[in-house]
């Protein structure tokens, strides 16, 4: 089960406007965990140290969902305060 588990709404029609915006959050989760990220279908995937962090969309929500190893849980709180602070900035704004 993950650790941390977050879900927005969001209001974007266009699903090459949704998967750019996870792009860019994608990628501060991978430079966050010293990884790097892929697609796989319709959600980023981010694997390192141990840990691995999933973003996914459907036509309603954008989720995240992070696994840590026990060596980095201690972090978690950090993580999901930095991972709140990407979602407002991805897609809060229009």
């Amino acid at each position: 089960m993950a650790e941390i588990s977050m879900r927005r709404q969001h209001r974007f029609d266009d699903p090459i406007d949704v998967r750019s915006r996870i792009e860019g959050l994608a990628e501060k989760v991978a430079e966050r965990l010293g990884g790097a990220w892929r697609w796989e279908g319709d959600a980023a995937v981010c694997e390192a140290r141990g840990a691995e962090a999933r973003v996914g969309y459907d036509d309603e929500e954008i989720s995240i969902e992070v696994t840590l190893p026990l060596t980095l849980r201690p972090l978690s709180g950090k993580l999901e305060s930095k991972i709140d602070e990407y979602f407002e900035r991805y897609f809060d704004r229009g």
